[in-house]
């Protein structure tokens, strides 16, 4: 078992071979000035970070120092490249801390506040105008609710008449009519032979027909004035209507949105309006 410990104390010398040169040899002057022993400061986890070094041999003296608390020394060393080396290191980042190795000493600190330069302030206001010009041009695109259209006019007719009482035109919707010198028609007419129901006006989209009641005076048409059939609907085209021998009457065609008679009805009136159609 003695014969044992010299080929294990060989083999423990020949391991740390490389840590005993390194910290004992004294690295060549460079030709040029150095670069800069820190290259970066990567925060790896809460409890791990690592420090990217350009090294021109492996820096295995290198360790660091906070002033304030006992020193660090790597816990993995890995080549990345020709002359650069990242030292991983356990535990919280120091704020402030000095490296030491490769044959120098660089102080390093790694919580400084941000600072938005004023290219950034630019960008960020460039983004936020975009986004707002984006939205607003969306808002103006998005279909609008259609608005309600107004009442298509409907069709109606105007009667232009003239009695006794003078000259005056009322606005007929759909339906039927009673004209005669009864206060309870639809049409007062006066005249010396009007009857009380003189006659009915039938009046639709398309057509109005008159319709005789039997008066003793009778309905006319056209410039001849020839006399109608009683209780005969006849059609009415632009030639003027006798009532009698008094009382004139032409319709024509009226395009109104809410056609309604022009001229006030009685209570009774009304009453009676609302019994037919």
């Amino acid at each position: 078992m003695r014969r044992c410990h010299p080929i294990i104390v060989a083999l423990a010398l020949i391991s740390m071979w490389g840590t005993l040169v390194a910290a004992t040899t004294t690295p060549p002057a460079p030709a040029s000035p150095p670069l800069p022993l820190i290259l970066g400061v990567e925060r790896i986890s809460p409890t791990a970070w690592a420090v990217l070094l350009h090294c021109p041999y492996p820096p295995y003296d290198l360790y660091v120092w906070t002033g304030n608390s006992t020193i660090q020394r790597p816990k993995a060393l890995i080549r990345l490249a020709e002359a650069r080396w990242q030292a991983q290191f356990a535990g919280a980042l120091p704020e402030m801390a000095t490296l030491y190795g490769c044959g120098q000493q660089a102080a390093f600190v790694v919580a400084y506040p941000t600072i938005v330069s004023p290219s950034e302030w630019i960008v960020g206001i460039g983004l936020v105008g975009a986004g707002a010009c984006g939205m607003w041009l969306m808002w103006r695109r998005r279909p609008k609710p259609a608005r309600p259209s107004a009442p298509a006019p409907l069709p109606a007719w105007s009667v232009h008449l003239h009695d006794d009482q003078g000259e005056r035109t009322i606005t007929l919707p759909h339906g039927l009519f009673s004209i005669g010198s009864d206060p309870a028609c639809h049409l007062i007419v006066l005249g010396a032979d009007i009857a009380l129901r003189h006659a009915h006006l039938m009046v639709s989209e398309t057509s109005v027909h008159i319709v005789d009641l039997a008066s003793p005076s009778g309905v006319f048409s056209g410039p001849v004035r020839q006399r109608l059939r009683p209780h005969t609907p006849v059609p009415v085209d632009n030639n003027d209507i006798w009532l009698g021998t008094s009382v004139r009457l032409r319709l024509s065609r009226a395009q109104v949105t809410q056609p309604l008679l022009n001229y006030p009805l009685s209570a009774h009136t009304q009453k009676d309006r609302r019994s037919h159609p």
